[in-house]
């Protein structure tokens, strides 16, 4: 099951972009912070969401690394860098949810993503 992201009509400046359930463990690293292990809720090809324990501010830089299996069986290490684009306090969730935005994503990290997200 995967949802679409839609532009606002009040000029928000979101792309419209399909996002897939991803269940994993991610390590962040914020600059001067001890690195944190969360969970993820789903991804993109642009960004990933996560459900941390702080309230990030948005334009926060990070690094994040996870595994991303794909459909075929095959598991990849992923390092990429993000900044925060919104977070959002979830009682559902139990944590703040942070939608992160890609920064200088590899070629082949797109690659990858995108046959995840057609698995």
């Amino acid at each position: 099951m995967s949802s679409i992201l839609t532009s606002a009509s009040s000029g928000d400046e979101r792309r419209q972009v399909e996002r897939k359930p991803l269940r994993v463990r991610v390590r962040v690293a914020l600059a001067g912070k001890p690195e944190m292990e969360v969970r993820s809720v789903d991804v993109s090809t642009g960004g990933m969401s996560l459900v941390v324990d702080v309230n990030l501010a948005p334009a926060t830089p990070c690094n994040l690394s996870f595994t991303l299996l794909l459909p075929d069986g095959s598991m990849h290490k992923v390092q990429v860098a993000a900044t925060v684009a919104h977070c959002t306090y979830s009682g559902q969730r139990s944590g703040f949810v942070i939608g992160l935005q890609f920064k200088g994503a590899s070629e082949e990290l797109k690659a990858l993503l995108q046959r995840y997200m057609k698995g």
